[in-house]
Parts: structure tokens; sequence; C-alpha cells
């Protein structure tokens, strides 16, 4: 697959062909090809549901831990979903709910961010961060070299703190009480009593609304900027959760989705001839032997306005790609 670095030469190049460069001099820096792809690419992220995908991540709770920390892809989070009803349990009397490692890490570079471990990371069920004491889940971790790697960066100084854990953590004293209920009467005693799909149906609409009132839908509050999540109920113990969100689509898929791939080839096109048109305007003419040459700058920044005003109607016309129309109405 392309590179990203190669991905972008291309709508460089297209940029640059399409202003006559080697016809004509082109008084472009690669630094103002590179000002109008990156305005581009925000510019479909703000406009274009296209820019944005549904994804699901797991999310380790740690007991009486509120903040955690996401990803800095992750735009927005919908709900989280727990693997039963009700709240989960901590570690029973049979199981330790202690780590089989731990280790703590002080931050001492501001790049190259990976933290040797020295554990067989495949054979844990659980991978806990925290950093200065606050739940992290932006980090990958590497199986080979037994290291996690941060994709947000730190700052120095800080304390990076690794338990790894490979108990299986159970309800202990605490009882879950609707599944177990149901796995009584309908699983345990035979199948004189199996009522059908429709009983089963009729219990999980049951089960739902146990749910909402009882713990298993967990109240939440998200901060974009931040990428904070806070849990607005105390956790009880270590719980392993699922989480709906919505994230940001990486560069390289955006310049290689032929939905979307032309319309910033030619929105990054406008902003370069308007970086051109506004150069060239602050000279109207250049003194020359026959009367002197005119430059186009007007023209260029008139002609760049016109086609950016076309796309951002092509955005709200999903010809870039996007979710689909929805209802409208007024």
């Amino acid at each position: 697959m392309t590179d990203l670095a190669t991905q972008k030469q291309e709508v460089y190049d297209y940029v640059y062909n399409m202003l006559g460069g080697g016809m004509v001099d082109v008084e472009l820096d690669p630094i103002h090809y590179a000002t109008a792809l990156n305005k581009a690419l925000t510019r479909f992220r703000q406009r274009s549901s296209n820019a944005v995908e549904e994804s699901y991540l797991f999310l380790t709770l740690i007991e009486n831990q509120n903040e955690y920390i996401m990803p800095k892809e992750v735009i927005e989070i919908r709900q989280l979903y727990r693997r039963s009803v009700g709240s989960k349990g901590v570690a029973g009397s049979s199981n330790s709910s202690g780590p089989v490692f731990s280790t703590s890490k002080i931050v001492t570079l501001t790049t190259n961010q990976t933290f040797e471990v020295g554990y067989n990371l495949a054979s844990v069920t659980s991978v806990i961060v925290t950093v200065n004491g606050t739940a992290r889940g932006d980090f990958t971790e590497d199986y080979g070299t037994r290291t996690i790697t941060f994709t947000t960066p730190l700052n120095v100084g800080e304390v990076v703190n690794i338990k790894l854990y490979t108990e299986t953590f159970t309800s202990g004293s605490e009882i879950e009480p609707f599944n177990a209920a149901f796995t009584n009467t309908y699983l345990l005693t035979g199948t004189s009593k199996v009522g059908g799909m429709a009983t089963y149906e009729l219990f999980a609409g049951y089960q739902e609304l146990a749910g909402r009132m009882f713990g298993s839908f967990i109240e939440f509050k998200w901060n974009p900027p931040t990428k904070k999540l806070t849990i607005l109920q105390k956790p009880r113990g270590t719980e392993e959760v699922l989480v709906w969100a919505y994230n940001y689509r990486p560069d390289d898929q955006l310049l290689n989705d032929y939905l979307s791939i032309q319309w910033i080839k030619d929105f990054t096109l406008a902003s370069c001839k308007f970086m051109l048109g506004e150069a060239r305007s602050k000279f109207a003419t250049i003194a020359g032997p026959q009367g002197g040459s005119t430059l186009n700058g007007d023209a260029l920044k008139a002609e760049a306005q016109a086609e950016m005003e076309k796309l951002e109607i092509e955005v709200m016309q999903q010809v870039a790609g996007g979710g689909g129309y929805s209802f409208l109405i007024g």
C-alpha cells in the first residue's frame, strides 16, 4: 500500500501541474503546498461525514478510577457497553486482585516514548497504564519486544505506572440477579420450562429495562478537546467495557478514498491559487522596457474563492462521500 508521504506528493504534483508548472514559474515553496493540503484535510473533517468512521474499542475500568484519557483520534463517544446487566463485582475470594507484574517509569524524553515491560504481554488478560494516577488508553502493545508505546506525547517528569493482570475477575459476593434468575429458570431446570423465542424476546426487553434502572448502562461525560472520559459512577472492580465511538479516518485513508481524494486535490489547488493571488496582488504591474507586465493576482483570488464555494456545495451534496441524506424539515 502507498505510504502517506507518496500520497501527499501526488497531491502536490497535481497542484503544481494544474498551476502550469513546467511552462511558467510557480512561486510556491513546499511549505505552501503542505499548508494548503492541511487546510483541505481540516476543512474536509469539519464538513464531511466521510471524514469519520464508527468504531468499537475496549476500555479497562479500574476500581475507584473515574477519569480515563482516550486516544487522540477519538472525537465522540456514544455509549459504553458492559458484558452483563448490573454492577460488576470485585474479585472473588479465590482470585488474587493484585497484578502479576508492576513497574513504574519516569518520562525523560519528549519523543520516542516507548517503555519496556519485560513481561510476556501475550499471556496477560489486561494491561492497565496510568500517568500521574490517571488511567490512559492511548498506547500500543508490542508482544515481540515486550514494550508499550504511547501515541500521545507525554510531558517530561510524568510518572508512568504499568500493571499486568492475568486473573479472571468474578462477581465474588456481589450477585448479578437478573442473568442468574434467567439461567436458573430456563437453562438449569430442563426443557419443560423453556418458553421459546417469544419468551426470550420478552426477557431481553425486561433485561434492558432492568439494566437502565440498575446500572447496566454506564453514565459518562466526554470532553472532546482533552480526550478525557469521566465515568459518573464508581467502578467497583476491574472491568472491561466496550466503547462505541466515532474517530477520524487517518489521512492515508482519505487520500486513498476515490470519493474524497479529488475534493481534497481541488481544495488544495484552490488554496494554492489564493496564496499565489495574494502574493501577486501586492504589485499590480512589474516595470519593463515595453511598459511592464500586469500580474493576475486579483483574478487568481477571485477564481480561488469561486472554486472553494463550489467545493463547499459539493460537500453538502455528498459528492465527496458521506453517511447519506437524512430527513430535513423546514
